[in-house]
């Protein structure tokens, strides 16, 4: 049976109506590569205890739907790599009952700054970030994971964040909110930041990945994802993150993401109300790329420490 594409599994399995674009993290293909990357790593028996968790989601969540079929000889990774994006899936508003699942402010931390008219970068001394944000959250839903005697619903749905917000944190747009004339309350993660039309620079960055990889006719979604992973982990060797890979700060793999964002988004050639160049999707993908991998590698490590033997 050929496998489903991206969009339409969701659409058939889950009955929802297409996400607003901008409203994503790194994008459904990002996510999917992340997992990819971290389930190679993975001892036999953690990827049965990702699996086994969850298997034991909440039937109203929609995420046991996602597994794909048992002639499915990559079964689990895929359902491990759907699940990644259920907590961008329950954003729209049906069912409502898998809306309620949705917590918007977990996706990201608005760390606050603006840069002077000598490119120095100014923390803001009155806005501060939120205190429920990714950082908090990674660390709540990695002790629920971790429990063997929570519930088991509650144990699943905390699994499906946890995959998906360790590919958010690595997201630049998930840790900054620039401050301008234009958006002095901060910028959203570049979600007010407009270039052409309606896509906003945080879209842009959703997107590098799947615009640096189209996706071949009839290309499935295991076949995608393998063959953007396989390129993702070519260009980006293990051992080039290795001073890197050891972090466990969760607040810390945000402010990585927050110092990309100051030096890398902004820049090269990008500017309000107009298309970014052409040379600037090799710049975005020479940052999206090791922040994937590296997202990938560090998600193993947290699965392992969470549930391996």
């Amino acid at each position: 049976m050929r496998a489903r594409t991206l969009f339409a599994a969701f659409v058939i399995l889950l009955g929802l109506a297409a996400a607003p674009r901008s409203a994503l993290a790194w994008d459904e293909l990002g996510h999917m590569v992340v997992v990819r990357i971290a389930w190679s790593e993975l001892s036999p028996a953690t990827r049965a205890r990702v699996t086994a968790i969850l298997l034991e989601a909440p039937a109203d969540a929609g995420l046991v739907q996602l597994r794909p079929a048992p002639d499915d000889p990559q079964r689990d990774l895929m359902f491990a790599a759907y699940a990644s994006t259920w907590p961008d899936i329950i954003r729209r508003h049906e069912p409502a009952e898998r809306h309620a699942y949705h917590r918007p402010p977990w996706h990201y931390i608005n760390w606050f700054w603006s840069e002077g008219t000598d490119g120095e970068i100014i923390a803001s001394s009155t806005l501060k970030p939120d205190t429920v944000n990714i950082a908090v959250e990674l660390e709540r839903q990695s002790r629920i994971v971790a429990d063997s005697a929570a519930p088991a619903a509650e144990r699943a749905v905390a699994l499906a964040w946890l995959l998906h917000l360790v590919g958010d944190i690595h997201q630049p747009l998930h840790a900054s909110a620039r401050v301008t004339a234009e958006e002095p309350a901060g910028d959203k993660g570049g979600n007010t930041f407009k270039l052409d039309g309606t896509m906003s620079l945080h879209w842009y960055w959703d997107e590098v990945l799947t615009a640096r990889y189209p996706r071949r006719t009839e290309e499935t979604d295991e076949a995608y994802v393998a063959r953007v992973t396989a390129s993702v982990v070519a260009n980006v060797p293990r051992d080039s993150l290795a001073p890197r890979l050891a972090e466990p700060s969760f607040d810390l793999w945000a402010m990585e993401s927050l110092q990309a964002a100051e030096r890398q988004v902004y820049c090269c050639g990008v500017t309000r109300g107009a298309a970014a160049p052409e040379s600037y999707l090799a710049h975005a993908d020479a940052v999206s790329e090791p922040a994937i991998a590296l997202a990938g590698h560090r998600l193993a490590a947290l699965l392992e420490r969470l549930l391996g033997a």
